[in-house]
């Protein structure tokens, strides 16, 4: 990767970088389902007002959520929460022009540091078991598959999401 590449915390004026991201990610790895409804998805997960409420929650201290930055641009973000000693990757994605370079895993690293220092011994995400290269990317990096969420999930699917887990 060319440039320097560089972690600050998400803002308020990243948001439709970070919502064009998301999009781009979900299209990516879900290319089969329908873009009308993985917009819908996308709008909802990554409205303005969630996106707020996560940065809501950096201030109170419990979440962590950074951008990673390549000359100038955001290609990248991630947002983790820490409850009772257990934290959870609410989100991470890529532009997919930066997949594969190490970018995710520098990501993963700052934010485990995160969680530790919030006295978190355990670190979880879900996962779409369609979703082979988040899958992947998680299994590389030490977690766990550990069994399907019960629920249904977004795509109506039945048992789709994958719970995944590592101890930190």
């Amino acid at each position: 990767m060319k440039g320097n590449l560089t972690f600050r915390s998400a803002k308020e004026s990243d948001f439709s970088r970070i919502q064009e991201i998301a999009m781009k990610g979900w299209l990516f790895s879900y290319s089969y389902l329908p873009e009308k409804e993985l917009t819908k998805l996308v709008d909802k997960y990554y409205s303005d007002k969630s996106l707020s409420g996560s940065l809501k929650r950096v201030k109170e201290g419990t979440d962590l959520f950074i951008v990673a930055e390549a000359e100038k641009k955001i290609i990248g973000f991630c947002h983790v929460t820490a409850k009772s000693r257990v934290g959870e990757i609410v989100r991470l994605y890529l532009d997919t022009g930066y997949i594969g370079k190490g970018i995710g895993k520098k990501l993963l690293v700052r934010s485990e540091e995160f969680l530790k220092a919030k006295g978190c011994k355990k670190l979880f995400t879900f996962v779409n078991m369609h979703n082979r290269i988040g899958m992947d990317f998680y299994l590389r990096n030490h977690f766990v598959h550990i069994g399907e969420k019960d629920t249904e999930d977004e795509f109506r699917n039945g048992k789709v999401l994958w719970y995944m887990e590592k101890s930190l």
